[in-house]
């Protein structure tokens, strides 16, 4: 019978009513329990979140990009090739300013400009100094080209380091950080390399071949030279000083037009980065300009388009221009399927958070049941008879029993 259902029964089996009570109340209590943590672990199992790793042998992009957009957190794909050039997955270009493919750069405008009859006149004539200054921007153009190119040779050839594959937008700013930072540096080498020539020769006060800062004469057999002036300004003090540079009248050296915006001065490079290219955006300008050009050298001149997007404004100084390369636009491309494929994962290895399996659940538990009915056996009974030691014992207090006395 349930009634009489005994887990706990003493050896040799007790015929006392208390302790057999004891007994049976222990049994009762002990499947409640049992049944009670079965239950609780039952659903703690069935609705805890477990985390697997999931291990995939060689994943191709289209399978990182995917394993990527719901498990980006814990995704690690390590490199098989963690040194890879930068000219595998980055591509950069650059346009220059429009000068540099211009007209005003070619032999045709440096001959329209130009002719010998005007190097007997006066030497400060726009028609004899203004060849050699749009000679000097053309090179200034190669130069920039130059130095890009060769930058751009050893930028491409140095090696990114990256262990594990890096995700798409985290490349994107970190190329972004070293094309800014190769941009910077190639800036400063070539404005170096260019402050260095200039302070070498204004400081060594070299003779120009052109005469503009110094003119040699012979007074009594020995030569001399005479400083050259600039708006009061003495090329003997620096090689700064310039002036507005124009047309002459050749017979009285008088200015019959000056060229808005464009100097002339002790050195013809110095001249040239303080002046700027307003007068060759406006086609009236060029239009007066060519009436005192001589007529057997015409060419078509288009004057420079002010309506194109540029960083630059009509006025920009050719300095200003050289502060930055004299470049219009960096086109910068990162070819992401290119870096992926040189990293070469091995594998991608990432966590996933899921709801135990049936089976998973039924095998753990057994596995706890038959610990936690050992443990519960060791209890209940110790458990039980310490409770009813303790009733009796506070009934005893409470209820004193008379002694019975005979006679």
């Amino acid at each position: 019978m349930l009634h009489d259902f005994n887990l706990f029964p003493s050896i040799p089996p007790s015929t006392d009513p208390h302790e057999l009570r004891t007994q049976r109340i222990s049994t009762r209590l002990f499947i409640i329990l049992l049944i009670t943590c079965v239950i609780i672990l039952l659903f703690y199992f069935s609705l805890i979140n477990t985390t697997k790793t999931v291990h995939v042998d060689t994943p191709t992009l289209q399978q990182y990009s995917q394993i990527y957009s719901s498990y980006s957190q814990s995704l690690t794909c390590p490199c098989q090739k963690i040194s890879i050039n930068y000219e595998e997955f980055i591509s950069i270009h650059y346009t220059l300013h429009q000068i540099c493919s211009s007209v005003f750069l070619t032999d045709d405008w440096f001959t329209y400009l130009y002719s010998p009859d005007y190097t007997g006149r006066f030497t400060d004539d726009f028609r004899f100094l203004g060849p050699l200054a749009f000679q000097g921007i053309s090179s200034f153009c190669q130069l920039v080209n130059n130095t890009m190119l060769n930058g751009l040779k050893q930028f491409y050839s140095t090696q990114y380091v990256s262990s594990v594959v890096l995700p798409m937008k985290l490349l994107q700013l970190q190329v972004e950080s070293v094309v800014e930072q190769f941009r910077l540096s190639t800036t400063d080498n070539f404005l170096l390399s260019l402050g260095l020539n200039r302070n070498t020769t204004q400081t060594n006060a070299l003779l120009s071949a052109q005469h503009t800062n110094y003119f040699p004469y012979i007074s009594n057999g020995r030569l001399f030279f005479f400083s050259m002036d600039y708006d009061n300004r003495s090329c003997f003090e620096s090689g700064e000083p310039t002036t507005a540079a124009g047309i002459y009248d050749d017979r009285n050296n008088s200015a019959v037009l000056m060229i808005p915006g464009f100097l002339q001065g002790c050195f013809i490079v110095e001249a040239l980065l303080q002046s700027d290219l307003r007068c060759f955006y406006n086609a009236s300008c060029i239009n007066e300009l060519e009436k005192y050009l001589l007529p057997q050298y015409a060419i078509n001149v288009t004057a420079l388009d002010d309506s194109l997007s540029s960083n630059y404004l009509p006025n920009s100084t050719i300095q200003q221009l050289l502060d930055h390369l004299m470049i219009e636009e960096w086109n910068v491309t990162h070819m992401y399927d290119r870096y992926y494929n040189a990293c070469q994962p091995t594998e991608c290895i990432y966590n996933v958070e899921a709801r135990n399996a049936v089976i998973y659940v039924v095998t753990t538990l057994i596995g706890i049941i038959g610990g936690l009915t050992t443990v519960l056996k060791l209890i209940i009974p110790r458990l039980v008879k310490s409770v009813f030691y303790y009733i009796r014992k506070w009934k005893m207090r409470v209820h004193p029993q008379t002694p019975v006395i005979q006679t």
